[in-house]
């Protein structure tokens, strides 16, 4: 199997959901340059389908990956290779790790509110977050 050539690296501070899938979504795409990498406490095989998301910034954004690779990590977990189906799944994926990093730019007070958060990340940040041709 052949994986994306860059992995977006998902922050540790914010815990994923992983749900496996019974069966692969459809995809006609040649695989795509852009994969996520991330910590996870279980062991998926290369291959297995996943439905990712973060219920703790979102309910409404998910998104399937495939795992390219799985790994032992550095404390007992392991390090993770997705690569997405399309074009669409990578949008979402990007999505998401954006409000994963806009959630841990700056320190949460009552003197910010995550709209005025995020417009910082968008300003400071956003231009250098890796699209890979999206």
């Amino acid at each position: 199997m052949i994986g994306p050539q860059c992995y977006l690296q998902h922050p540790e501070q914010i815990e994923l959901e992983l749900n496996p899938l019974m069966e692969a979504p459809a995809s006609s795409t040649p695989p795509l340059p852009l994969g996520l990498l991330l910590h996870c406490h279980h062991y998926y095989p290369s291959g297995k389908w996943l439905r990712i998301q973060a219920p703790a910034l979102t309910e409404e954004l998910s998104f399937n990956a495939r795992v390219v690779d799985c790994n032992p990590g550095r404390k007992g977990d392991y390090l993770l290779k997705l690569s997405f189906p399309d074009q669409e799944q990578l949008f979402r994926a990007r999505m998401l790790e954006q409000l994963c990093q806009i959630f841990i730019y700056q320190p949460q007070g009552p003197d910010k509110d995550l709209d005025q958060r995020a417009l910082e990340w968008i300003e400071a940040e956003a231009a250098h977050f890796p699209s890979n041709g999206l």
